[in-house]
């Protein structure tokens, strides 16, 4: 969009900073007399009629205040913002937290949503480590039935996946501790790609097929760098902030409560991530209408990967309303991901 004069960023960055410590619709007065505007409240209001003219700001309704839209928040983000990052004192007390639970890699992932969501107040989520790819370290098959089999895969990176394999004909146990001892020196250190290259050059019987067709499957899966496993904290801070408690016609509140937690409690953030998060970009925000869900867009994202690219990560972040202090948001989020990079660089030994 076209740059803003210097006059308008200042009166923007005022509105902006100002409704997100009020949750109410910003005055003129207001900004001329809390943050010792240079010009007249007749100046600002003229200013301020630009900056709705340019989709940054709206009015609720005839003779309120102004309120900042995404795009709003958008430009302030990218060009308003003042960086800032953690105290030394929170520094340390975290590293503190941390130090106590050490070389306990669940309780790392635990600690790190926990620490996001007090810090900023809002709801934090984070998937647990994996690796880029999955490979095989070795397997298992145990008989339920003689028809059926729980597959135990055991990957490189310490993972752990089971899937009930359903079979043609009657195995017993014995007969299928063959078949993976057979089978597990074969596919040893093999990702799903090399598994099937290997069903494609060798003969196999059809048990020994569906065997391997289905670890390739559950390798490929694993591959996913977003992961299917991942924990939530502080979901009711959400629910504490105005937009969900106060502002607006009850029902309106209701529906927004609805949506929100229908998107935390069902995962469906995580498509969202999946599809605008890029590797190696290092924090990223994504706010209100940005993302796809019509769930999401009365919310906003900060988010990054943590980790190492090609070996083993993750992603963590904090979900808040569009009106979150995102300078704070951002210094946490990227604190955090500075803690978890060095703890599993540390862990599994890479620079």
């Amino acid at each position: 969009m076209k740059p803003l004069s210097p006059r308008k960023q200042q009166i923007l960055r005022a509105l902006v900073e100002e409704y997100i410590h009020t949750a109410t619709p910003v005055a003129s007065e207001a900004l001329v007399r809390k943050y010792d505007l240079n010009f007249s409240s007749a100046t600002v209001r003229h200013e301020l009629a630009g900056l709705e003219e340019a989709h940054l700001i709206y009015q609720p309704h005839t003779s309120a205040g102004r309120i900042p839209t995404d795009l709003g928040y958008r430009y302030f983000v990218e060009h308003l913002m003042q960086e800032s990052a953690l105290s030394l004192e929170e520094q340390r007390l975290i590293r503190h937290q941390f130090y106590q639970v050490q070389d306990q890699l669940d309780q790392w992932v635990r600690l790190t949503a926990s620490v996001m969501a007090r810090l900023l107040h809002s709801a934090a989520v984070m998937t647990s480590p994996r690796a880029s790819e999955g490979r095989l370290k070795h397997f298992e098959l145990l008989s339920v039935t003689d028809f059926a089999a729980y597959m135990v895969l055991v990957l490189m990176d310490g993972s752990v996946k089971q899937q009930r394999l359903l079979l043609e004909t009657p195995l017993q146990q014995e007969e299928l501790s063959r078949l993976a001892a057979q089978l597990n020196q074969l596919f040893e250190n093999k990702n799903d790609r090399e598994i099937r290259e290997l069903l494609g050059a060798r003969e196999f019987g059809p048990v020994e097929r569906l065997i391997a067709g289905t670890i390739a499957q559950m390798l490929e899966q694993h591959g996913d760098p977003i992961g299917d496993i991942f924990y939530r904290e502080g979901v009711v801070n959400i629910l504490e902030q105005p937009e969900y408690s106060r502002i607006g016609p009850e029902d309106e509140r209701n529906e927004r409560v609805r949506k929100v937690i229908e998107v935390l409690e069902q995962n469906r953030f995580l498509p969202v991530l999946a599809s605008q998060l890029r590797s190696s970009d290092g924090v990223q925000v994504i706010i209100g209408g940005e993302n796809q869900w019509d769930g999401m867009k009365d919310v906003s994202m900060v988010v990054a990967r943590y980790g190492q690219e090609g070996k083993v990560g993750g992603l963590l972040g904090v979900i808040g309303p569009t009106r979150m202090q995102y300078s704070r948001a951002i210094a946490v989020v990227r604190y955090m991901t500075q803690v978890m990079n060095e703890l599993l660089a540390e862990l599994y030994g890479y620079e």
